[in-house]
């Protein structure tokens, strides 16, 4: 017979799920944050040169 949830063990795939998702809202609220500091022009030139760096 199945085992009611509360008594399954914790995976660790929900580790890592809770952790990308706090990672996902960081990485956005600085890119919001430098948005908001240094102006569309100077964010979208510093996300291009970013990139540009990375490949």
């Amino acid at each position: 017979m199945a085992e009611p949830m509360g008594e399954v063990a914790p995976s660790h795939s929900t580790f890592w799920s809770w952790g990308a998702g706090i990672a996902a809202i960081l990485v956005f609220g600085a890119a919001i944050g430098l948005w908001a500091r240094h102006g569309a022009a100077v964010f979208f030139d510093m996300l291009t040169a970013g990139l540009a760096y990375c490949f």
